[in-house]
């Protein structure tokens, strides 16, 4: 994403915080940027396109840090577990994301409720991938299902105290709660074999989740221009980082375990520079790919 671009995008975000969403004009992103009309189009082709920037931005960072997290762990770990199911939440109280989706929450524009939704299907998606990852295969069908309840436990926990009693739970001693009474509940649903969320349903979620094919070949394309975009002014070691992980991903049988040690510091060497966008996103990328080369162990 270019300067002018995230500019936009930072923009607009301030206002969506400030005025609401609904109540934020384009021609208010426009003014408040200092750009012309033309500029904001080229970039965006709507005022939703904005809001999808921006949660695409967040769920690229939560899956970055959740990737970070279990990096050399056991992906079982339910202490783990807790703490990726919690990035998001820390993520949106970092970049203010809960106070546009309050903004947002009686709106009645069809459109910015599917983004919405689509974020949070997005959320479910990887939540019932985990939880088959962490209890087995055999709780696939009902996966969704207890993403469903683990989330209304900790939304609703949440939401609960803090209009009784106007404070802030720990992100992570919900998810604990919600975790241990999902381990208690998993046996009597495999019990009974009684679930809500069918077949149907399941292809329904995951056809609205859109899932980006990546490959060793596109991962090289995006590496050599992100490389060829810097500049002395970069950081010395976030460049290092780059050609390293550039040169090993163009050998014949590249050490993944050499590109996953590197990811974060390459990540974090571009945070406060204007590729940190790119590099985020690249990252995100990578930690895929090498998922999908190295499944985890379900026995």
């Amino acid at each position: 994403m270019n300067t002018r671009k995230r500019k936009v995008l930072d923009v607009a975000r301030s206002l969506f915080i400030e005025k609401g969403f609904n109540e934020t004009s384009i021609m208010d992103i426009i003014h408040e940027a200092k750009i012309s009309k033309g500029t904001f189009y080229n970039y965006f082709t709507a005022k939703n396109e904005c809001l999808i920037a921006i949660l695409q931005e967040s769920r690229e960072d939560a899956s970055n840090r959740r990737h970070e997290l279990i990096f050399g762990q056991d992906p079982k770990d339910i202490n783990i577990f807790a703490k990726q199911i919690a990035v998001l939440m820390h993520i949106n109280r970092e970049q203010n994301l809960l106070q546009i989706f309050e903004s947002i929450y009686h709106s009645r524009d069809v459109g910015v409720k599917k983004v919405v939704m689509r974020h949070h299907l997005q959320e479910l998606d990887w939540l019932s991938t985990r939880l088959v990852e962490v209890y087995g295969k055999e709780i696939s069908v009902m996966s969704y299902e207890c993403a469903v309840q683990v989330f209304a436990m900790i939304q609703h926990t949440i939401r609960t105290l803090l209009v009784a009693e106007d404070r802030c739970v720990d992100p992570e001693a919900v998810v604990k709660m919600a975790l241990r009474n999902i381990d208690a509940i998993i046996p009597r649903m495999l019990e009974t074999k009684e679930v809500l969320i069918g077949v149907e349903t399941i292809h329904y979620i995951k056809n609205s989740v859109e899932h980006i094919v990546i490959n060793k070949n596109m991962i090289i394309k995006q590496l050599k221009g992100f490389i060829e975009g810097l500049s002395k002014s970069d950081p010395k070691s976030g460049v290092e980082y780059a050609n390293y992980i550039l040169a090993e991903f163009q050998q014949t049988e590249p050490k993944l375990f050499i590109i996953e040690a590197l990811l974060t510091p390459f990540r974090k060497s571009f945070t406060k520079t204007t590729h940190a966008s790119e590099a985020r996103e690249i990252a995100n990328y990578i930690w895929r790919l090498i998922k999908e080369e190295q499944p985890i162990d379900e026995n």
